[in-house]
């Protein structure tokens, strides 16, 4: 009987194949594999966590700010005054009320003055971007205690406090002089009782955002920030208000220190 040429050879059974030059990796190869990712992942991984805790402390930020700055447009616009920010500003002679015709355009859920300040989280402190001495020998620290508040669906906070003087946003404020330290020189003969001078102002308030409210990190240039109002236009370009026009242009928050509140040394 003649064979088919064409015809394949079936393969071998499993038991016929040879091993022999197979190697498998040994419980020590594994081990120290494992270490590698491990370290690896050590190195990797808080570098990761900062980058998406920064982004998404920049989105809360960028979020705020267009929030803010559109309630208080949208505000003129409803009183014929666009462009015009002084009307807002001296529109009541208080801070409460200014905040409560805020947050009727941002829909707040709750409104507090400083009476009333635990229907909407209590107090709490705010730390500045850079370790700085207040004048008295302690860290210079915002306290969110003596401020009205909005709290909004988002459980953001928003504050405001008022500058102006005599209905109008152009105001006198006394400058302190420092020593090396950063401590306010005593002057008797002043009277506030330190050495320095009268400057004038041109900002009518300032608006405070707290982007997560009290969850932290509570400080100034990572989830609380402070617009300035002029009666042209709002501002926001120092560490002293968290710079949010460097965050917008640089989608990056500034550079900040960490440092424990108490005395300043």
């Amino acid at each position: 009987m003649l064979k088919n040429k064409n015809a394949r050879l079936a393969p071998p059974p499993a038991s016929c194949l040879n091993y022999r030059g197979l190697r498998a990796f040994t419980l020590a190869e594994v081990l120290i594999t494992l270490g590698i990712i491990g370290v690896v992942a050590a190195l990797t991984l808080p570098t990761l966590i900062a980058n998406y805790r920064e982004k998404v402390l920049i989105t809360a930020a960028k979020k705020s700010y267009s929030t803010v700055t559109n309630a208080v447009y949208m505000w003129n616009s409803q009183n014929g005054i666009v462009g015009n920010y002084e009307y807002f500003w001296t529109y009541h002679d208080n801070a409460d009320d200014l905040l409560k015709e805020l947050a009727t355009v941002l829909n707040a859920t709750d409104v507090c003055t400083y009476k009333n300040f635990n229907n909407c989280g209590g107090t709490y402190q705010v730390k500045k971007a850079k370790k700085k001495n207040d004048g008295h020998g302690n860290t210079d620290i915002v306290e969110m205690q003596n401020w009205n508040r909005a709290v909004l669906a988002d459980g953001s906070f928003i504050s405001i406090v008022s500058q102006v003087q005599n209905g109008s946003c152009t105001y006198t404020f006394f400058q302190p002089e420092v020593d090396s330290n950063g401590n306010y020189i005593k002057d008797d003969s002043s009277p506030t009782g330190y050495k320095g001078k009268y400057e004038t102002g041109i900002t009518c308030g300032y608006i405070g955002i707290d982007t997560n409210g009290k969850k932290g990190p509570n400080q100034i240039g990572h989830d609380y920030f402070t617009i300035g109002y002029t009666a042209q236009k709002p501002w926001s370009n120092s560490d002293e208000t968290g710079n949010l026009e460097y965050v917008l242009s640089h989608d990056k928050l500034i550079e900040t220190e960490n440092y424990t509140i108490g005395k300043f040394e």
